[in-house]
């Protein structure tokens, strides 16, 4: 029997005390699924996790065909092992009530829900949170999430005629792509800007009687999210280029300086893989990053590096630096980039 006690803080937890049927085995610091296959007359629920049924006792009202996420807490010294509930799917395993957010690693959460629809689960548990009483570690979790959907999200085919080809591409068409990526689009509303509002990715989709236009309004939605718990702007490129899987701009203005800025590239190609540059501007100063993960595309651009510097000479930069990175720079550093500065 496993009895769940409800404390009086927001989390519940519930001990070990004999499982039905074969036994189960349980790491602490894991995550693991627990689905609720049947409701008892007693109020009692029987549950099957990791391939061994379990009865519990619990005031949280739970439905048959639900799904429990699972954290293995180690309670040493005393070498007993707790059990925190830190999430309820729903019987479509297509919205989730997260609980405690601080005690999930962002790869135990993906494993956790993993053949779920976890873009809806995710979105619809941010929306309906305050994101201002998020802490920073908080924040910088979800994140991770929100970029690992995004990630492995694509746009309709029937709508690939709304992006701009590369080959037309242009400073300033590049500059219209980004502001009409419809991360904007609220705000164009807002200030009444209605000659700019018809070119909006956003409002083109709202305006589509495609049958894609829920995914389309996700996916924007999915970076203006991200772009609110970053802090930053964080925006896709819609541009055709058969070559491209995929590729994104986060670009952040540093809330303790007048002159901090930083932009993130990410690319990702069919034949050359992943190419990611890192601009940061401090002031005057200009430093500039590149990891790329093809060889001769890399040596190309390292050879190209003298003439990049000599181009942004002109913007009058005191000091500009060039760097190709060796490994692929983590996203968590990016995210939460606040221009904190180390001179050796």
């Amino acid at each position: 029997m496993i009895n769940f006690k409800p404390l009086i803080s927001n989390y519940e937890f519930f001990q070990i005390v004999k499982p039905l049927g074969k036994s189960i085995h349980l790491k602490a610091g894991e995550t693991v699924k627990a689905e609720v296959i049947d409701i008892l007359p007693t109020g009692g629920v029987v549950l099957r996790m990791k391939g061994g049924l379990l009865t519990v006792e619990t005031d949280i009202p739970l439905q048959k065909d639900t799904t429990l996420l699972l954290k293995i807490l180690d309670t040493s010294p005393q070498h007993r092992l707790k059990i925190q509930v830190v999430g309820i799917l729903d019987k479509n395993n297509t919205a989730v009530q997260l609980l405690n957010l601080q005690q999930l690693k962002v790869d135990e959460l993906i494993s956790a829900l993993k053949n779920t629809d976890t873009e809806n689960i995710l979105l619809s548990q941010i929306f309906s949170m305050s994101t201002s009483s998020l802490t920073e570690k908080e924040r910088s979790m979800l994140s991770q999430l929100l970029i690992s959907i995004i990630k492995n999200s694509s746009f309709p085919h029937n709508i690939k005629h709304l992006f701009t080809n590369l080959q037309s591409l242009e400073p300033s068409r590049f500059q219209h792509i980004i502001l009409n990526s419809g991360v904007f689009y609220e705000n164009k509303v807002k200030n009444r800007k209605f000659e700019q509002i018809k070119n909006d990715f956003k409002y083109i989709a709202f305006s589509t009687l495609s049958e894609e236009r829920e995914k389309i309004i996700k996916t924007i939605d999915s970076y203006q999210l991200l772009s609110k718990l970053t802090g930053g702007v964080f925006t896709f490129i819609p541009l055709m280029w058969d070559e491209m899987k995929r590729g994104d701009i986060f670009f952040k203005k540093s809330k303790k300086g007048k002159n901090l800025y930083f932009c993130r590239i990410d690319l990702e190609l069919k034949n050359l893989g992943r190419i990611v540059s890192g601009i940061f501007m401090f002031g005057k100063e200009l430093h500039i990053n590149f990891y790329i993960e093809d060889e001769n595309l890399r040596e190309i651009i390292q050879k190209s590096a003298d003439t990049l510097m000599q181009n942004l000479k002109k913007y009058n930069f005191s000091h500009i630096y060039i760097k190709m990175l060796k490994t692929l720079p983590e996203e968590k550093k990016f995210i939460d980039e606040d221009f904190l500065r180390l001179k050796v």
